[in-house]
């Protein structure tokens, strides 16, 4: 369980997630939202974000359920659902969040109830993930849905630029050269970026660097010299000054805090 008002520091993949108990403040780029029981969001891209749990007790415990989003699962409900009629162009974001109806929690629980049972989750567990898919979909968040799966993916180029960045953090960033990887103009590449994500690419950048740098000391046990070298910085200085700033303590204090913590990286 993670200490109230500790901040923490991941990046959530496509996905849709559930509060089911105590409750936690995320910002996703400079948006805080507060998450309660029953409350659910989805997350489209990639993005970096602040958490915070801000209700939980050692009786009860801050709880929640993360699925992986199979966008092309969801693109292929969409075809199969009825057509709907014609739709307001949704606002280009990264997320979207609503109240979980009775229906999409219990089919989350029986998906969960596969763990223990491999045979019958390799024959019922996408049955169930579509389900979820149909839920979403037919919820307050279909709009939203269907136009970030509209035609494969409205914001494909956005989607190019940040898997180049995910796969290459550790290279120098030419904003020019990325936005032409994207197809669209630099202006165009930052403006859609920044709604998308809630940050700008060189900032996402950073963030992968920072993150990946602390997972390389915590996980790998790798130096601050060589871990701030390996994700792309040229000065070891300048690399400590950031994490401070992102993490809230020097990389040795901090790894050294992560590992008395129990070593779970945050």
């Amino acid at each position: 369980m993670a200490d109230l008002g500790t901040p923490t520091y991941c990046i959530y993949e496509p996905c849709v997630a559930i509060i089911l108990q105590g409750a936690k403040e995320i910002i996703f780029g400079e948006e805080a939202c507060e998450f309660g029981p029953g409350v659910f969001f989805v997350t489209s891209v990639d993005i970096p974000t602040l958490a915070r749990v801000t209700a939980a007790s050692e009786h009860t415990p801050y709880l929640s359920v993360v699925l992986k989003l199979d966008l092309a699962m969801l693109n292929d409900v969409i075809q199969t659902l009825a057509p709907t009629k014609q739709e307001t162009t949704q606002e280009a974001r990264g997320f979207v969040s609503g109240a979980a109806s009775r229906e999409m929690l219990e089919a989350f629980e029986r998906l969960s109830a596969l763990i223990d049972r491999p045979l019958e989750a390799g024959l019922m567990s996408d049955l169930i993930k579509r389900e979820i898919c149909v839920r979403l979909l037919l919820g307050a968040a279909g709009p939203w849905l269907r136009s970030v799966t509209r035609d494969g993916y409205r914001d494909k180029g956005i989607v190019r630029a940040i898997e180049w960045l995910k796969h290459h953090y550790d290279k120098p960033l030419h904003v020019a050269d990325l936005a032409e990887r994207s197809g669209m103009a630099s202006s165009t590449l930052h403006h859609n970026f920044r709604k998308l994500t809630g940050t700008s690419p060189v900032q996402y950048q950073k963030q992968l660097r920072l993150q990946a740098a602390r997972s390389l000391m915590l996980t790998d046990r790798l130096d601050v010299n060589t871990a701030a070298l390996r994700v792309g910085y040229e000065s070891v200085a300048q690399f400590s000054r950031e994490y401070a700033r992102r993490f809230g303590a020097p990389p040795s204090r901090d790894i050294k805090q992560a590992r008395e913590n129990g070593g779970t990286l945050a």
